[in-house]
């Protein structure tokens, strides 16, 4: 049940884009401040934030590290408890001047928008170390998920080797990416782009909007990340060659 409950947290995690952070306000000591704000999420689980220097948020957590961010299925009618929500708490830090560049290219990658942020009010990135999770998937469905439990392995591959793969599936396989959004999100558009990769899945960007897609398995190395999105777009042609053919 637990091993559930984490891949369903973590799968809530992967398919969001923004989040209500909350940091320990410097102006007002003691006391909380939230605010929605975009992130995105690496292999460990970890969530990279990218943050203006001038922002309450900077702020805040340059005295403080603490943070708290909350992501929730927003209900379109009905009860918005019914639905699963998720609060990982944590320590952020900014990430190493080393890592910065490549990580940074990533989140333009998944952030388009952010490109133009570089060249104002000295934005930069924040890396959340997790220290526990609490997730819950409905009434009666809570659970407090421990840091050994939610974190993941990181991949066997580093950014750059992403960046290669990400590139030969938009220059290359352009087809591959448009079947996959179909497939799994039923969303057909005449120009998908991949942002990201990760071990248990990618990102695609089409209409100026990120979908994840879930691999059938883990993957341990790139080998592993082609077969995968081979056998998505082998389910792909199938499906809609059958549908054709009905």
């Amino acid at each position: 049940m637990r091993e559930q409950a984490v891949f369903e947290a973590r799968q809530l995690l992967r398919h969001s884009t923004v989040c209500v952070m909350s940091t320990l306000s410097k102006n007002l000591a003691g006391y909380p401040f939230g605010s929605v704000t975009p992130f995105m999420s690496d292999d460990q689980g970890r969530l990279i934030f990218y943050i203006a220097g001038i922002a309450q948020h900077s702020r805040n957590l340059t005295a403080d590290s603490r943070v708290c961010a909350t992501i929730f299925d927003a209900a379109q009618s009905g009860d918005q408890n019914e639905h699963a929500r998720v609060t990982i708490v944590g320590d952020a830090t900014p990430v190493p001047d080393e890592e910065a560049a490549e990580l940074l290219l990533r989140y333009e990658r998944h952030f388009p928008e952010a490109i133009s942020y570089r060249q104002a009010h000295d934005f930069k990135l924040w890396r959340m170390d997790i220290k526990r999770v609490r997730y819950i998937a409905g009434f009666g469905q809570i659970f407090w998920l421990e840091a050994d439990e939610w974190a993941q392995p990181a991949a066997n591959w580093d950014l750059a080797s992403e960046a290669h793969m990400v590139a030969h599936m938009n220059d290359d396989h352009q087809d591959a990416n448009q079947l996959i959004l179909r497939l799994v999100h039923n969303v057909d558009a005449a120009e998908v782009t991949m942002t990201t990769i990760l071990t248990e899945g990618c990102y695609l960007r089409a209409n100026d909007k990120s979908y994840y897609v879930s691999f059938d398995t883990r993957c341990e190395d790139a080998t592993a990340v082609r077969k995968a999105l081979v056998r998505l777009t082998k389910a792909a042609r199938a499906q809609f060659d059958e549908a054709v053919e009905s």
